[in-house]
């Protein structure tokens, strides 16, 4: 048996978490009843990190039928999961608000109209969720909302921003912290309005994106021709703004929507005017940076851009009809999606573990390591799959390995775990018939 076997017969970490990271949420899940050791690996903020670093980018629906719906980003938009997402609460008038995702957790604000509405923090992958209380208003809420990940501090933020009768106000909440704090704006910032993103539908309201740890959201002064990007640092909790060009700063009556596009903040504008849609980002001249065009073409019956998929295309909506089409800002040609169906809100998606680590099970589960597992195969067959798995790389992974598994599955309580777990081994390296 290879010397890197641990002491208590069970695998290397480095060569378990090699295995595990390629595994959906899902099973993972589930292996945490393998062991403490396991659980305690899984549920590891590095190990959650190192999975998502790894995750398929995916594509969130929210449809007319008030379900979502999430599909691959490639080419034919393939369904990855048909089931209607079971949302962590019930209210029977349905009332909530998609703030936006991050790292595969969905922000939802219930009761928008409340003056005392409440925030949660949704991972659909894991089925876990945390209900967070805000801060109550004196009145009604008028602001921003935005949601993101600080990496420094391995820590989710939300950030609620107020604009009530001339003035603003700022809170974040810290996941890790659990708490909220009021945050100092700026008075040289100015009073400002937000621009909303849609101007039909509901679900995407609280429109901003998420670029290199700062959340930017479209904004307006009162007096004409002042719009601008508004931004927050969710390193050092601090506000800043980009600056329009001036043509941009003074298209006060097109419809515009704020998402990242090559990597960079970017700004679409739909001229209703003219009927052509327009896409605008930073080009870096010299140590400055300027707002440059990188598509115009008509597009009459266009609403607003949702998001940017990994292929350069852009999900828009029709208008009025909310069917979705993809725009190709390099070939300059827009078609039509039929089968994604009414949507009114897309945004870039991942399976992940994120949250898991701030929902540890707290029983004291009587466990021992690798017991379980053991039981499932026997000892004397564990550790000879433990000498199969565990052998120099360049030797091959021989069909007795294989054979002993699958010979033991017929008998185990739950082989499903022992399958996906041990066919998970063999894109380490050959093996032979």
């Amino acid at each position: 048996m290879s010397e890197a076997v641990k002491r208590d017969g069970g695998l290397p970490e480095d060569l378990l978490i090699t295995i595990l990271i390629t595994l959906p949420a899902k099973s993972l899940l589930r292996f945490r009843s393998v062991s403490k050791s396991w659980n305690s690996l899984i549920t590891r903020a590095e190990f959650i990190n190192i999975h998502l670093a790894q995750a398929k980018p995916l594509l969130l629906f929210h449809h007319h039928n008030q379900s979502y719906s999430l599909r691959s980003d490639n080419e034919s938009l393939d369904v990855w999961s048909n089931s209607d997402f079971e949302l962590p609460f019930k209210r029977e008038d349905d009332d909530f608000q998609i703030i936006g995702s991050c790292n595969g957790v969905i922000c939802i604000s219930n009761t928008p109209q409340d003056h005392g509405h409440g925030i949660i923090l949704w991972n659909p992958s894991i089925g876990k969720s945390l209900n967070l209380e805000l801060p109550r208003l004196i009145d009604h809420f008028h602001g921003i909302f935005g949601f993101g990940f600080n990496s420094q501090s391995n820590d989710y933020k939300i950030v609620r921003v107020d604009t009530p009768q001339n003035q603003v106000y700022c809170q974040v909440y810290s996941l890790k912290e659990r708490s909220w704090k009021a945050i100092d704006f700026n008075p040289a910032l100015g009073y400002f309005i937000r621009i909303p993103s849609v101007l039909w539908g509901r679900s995407s309201s609280y429109k901003y994106v998420f670029l290199n740890g700062v959340l930017h959201w479209l904004a307006d002064r009162e007096e004409m021709g002042h719009r601008f990007v508004l931004s927050f640092d969710l390193t050092n909790d601090s506000f800043g703004t980009i600056m329009l060009s001036p043509y941009l700063a003074t298209k006060s009556d097109e419809w515009m929507a704020i998402l990242v596009f090559d990597n960079s903040v970017s700004v679409f504008l739909n001229d209703l005017d003219t009927t052509y849609i327009e896409l605008w980002g930073q080009k870096k001249y010299g140590e400055m940076k300027l707002w440059s065009r990188k598509l115009r073409i008509k597009a009459d019956g266009i609403g607003l851009a949702m998001v940017c998929r990994k292929n350069g295309e852009i999900l828009m909506t029709k208008y009025p009809s909310d069917n979705v089409v993809s725009c190709d800002p390099r070939r300059k040609e827009i078609r039509d999606l039929q089968n994604l169906g009414l949507s009114d809100y897309a945004d870039s998606f991942v399976e992940s573990l994120a949250l898991l680590d701030e929902l540890k099970e707290t029983e004291n589960e009587e466990v021992s390591e690798h017991v379980q597992f053991k039981l499932f195969l026997g000892l004397k067959n564990y550790n000879l799959l433990l000498d199969e798995l565990t052998q120099e790389p360049e030797q091959p992974i021989s069909v007795c390995a294989i054979d002993l598994v699958s010979g033991l599955m017929a008998g185990v309580a739950d082989n499903q775990i022992i399958a996906e777990l041990f066919y998970s081994f063999l894109p380490l390296g050959p093996f032979t018939w």
